[in-house]
């Protein structure tokens, strides 16, 4: 059993797990996966499924490290690399509470609503700024104008 992480991007941090079979497996990997949860500084993380098999280990293990991740403000996916585990995952019910996904690409698709929502806003370009300023310039060449237009447009704001 080995966790292994690194920064897809600026926005996802993949999770690597392979070898996670038994219950101590489990348990050893769940507080690696916590310290990186705790400590992750994109949005998303993306933890990838290496396994053959479907242990009661490994699903309880996801389904902890969901709520987890939700008391950490991080958005959790799953990626499962083997058709089986995607499969028995799928029947238990937990492609939508785990974020089932076959690949990479998916997971961040599938992430790209939560990080639109939590990344910030790109800045003005330049060519827009200065626009903007020389517009506001234009309307109101003078300082004592341009305050008093602003106060004339609040004014209708306050009724």
């Amino acid at each position: 059993m080995y966790v292994k992480s690194y920064r897809l991007d600026r926005t996802h941090r993949v999770i690597e797990l392979r070898g996670v079979t038994r219950s101590d497996d489990a348990l050893a990997a769940e507080q690696q996966v916590r310290t990186l949860l705790r400590r992750c500084d994109t949005p998303a993380a993306i933890v990838d499924v290496d396994s053959e098999e479907v242990s009661p280990s490994l699903v309880s293990l996801l389904v902890r490290l969901r709520g987890f991740a939700e008391r950490c403000r991080v958005f959790l996916c799953v990626r499962a690399r083997h058709e089986q585990v995607a499969e028995a995952l799928r029947e238990a019910g937990l492609e939508r509470i785990l974020r089932v996904t076959r690949t990479l690409s998916q997971a961040r698709e599938r992430t790209r609503v939560c990080c639109a929502a939590t990344s910030p806003r790109r800045p003005a370009s330049t060519v827009r700024a200065r626009l903007k300023v020389r517009l506001y310039r234009f309307v109101c060449p003078d300082t004592k104008e341009r305050t008093a237009a602003a106060r004339q447009s609040h004014a209708c704001d306050l009724r």
